[in-house]
């Protein structure tokens, strides 16, 4: 795995997501700092070639998502998860899956390629969007915020968080209609 080329290929369009997201351009670079540092840790066997990318973006989804979270809340103090009590959770007490908790079926290297390329659209359409409706866009639907944590963190109204999510909304349909449905990827 060449980690520098992996860098070179994923650090800017990370960084424009995490600009998005975190105010300061000095968070936004150590939040990407740190899925660089954390890409050096990973166990590469495990991760697909064509996952590389929802992987990294998987990771600074969690970065960004701590950093918003301590910023504006504080520190919260979370209960230690024991391996018994997980295992409760995640199975019945004869050994088989609980129910809603069983891993999904993996999809086939086609509709993975498909869905790896639909992304890429998304994501470039979601950077073409204004700053403050992608911000609030991507807050919801890529970091699962709530309306009320977004509202709380951007310091907007209810009325003002609905009318970014409803113009990210359209403008995105358009886009993903031109870009996307339309048959023109590029």
């Amino acid at each position: 795995m060449d980690f520098e080329q992996l860098a070179r290929d994923f650090r800017p369009p990370m960084l424009r997501f995490a600009q998005l997201h975190l105010p300061r351009r000095e968070d936004a670079e150590d939040a990407v700092q740190d899925v660089l540092t954390a890409m050096l840790a990973t166990d590469w066997s495990k991760v697909s070639e064509g996952g590389i990318r929802t992987y990294l973006f998987g990771i600074l989804r969690h970065k960004i998502t701590d950093r918003l979270r301590h910023k504006y809340r504080g520190e919260i103090a979370c209960g230690k998860v024991f391996e018994d009590d997980l295992d409760d959770m995640l199975f019945t007490t004869r050994g088989h899956w609980s129910t809603g908790v069983a891993p999904g079926l993996w999809s086939s290297p086609d509709g993975q390629l498909e869905t790896e390329q639909f992304f890429a659209v998304v994501d470039l359409c979601v950077n073409r969007l204004p700053p403050k409706p992608a911000r609030v866009f991507s807050m919801r639907e890529f970091l699962e915020c709530e309306a009320g944590e977004i509202c709380n963190v951007l310091g907007l109204t209810q009325a003002d968080y609905w009318q970014c999510m409803s113009r990210a909304r359209k403008q995105l349909q358009l886009c993903l209609n031109q870009r996307w449905f339309g048959g023109r990827t590029s």
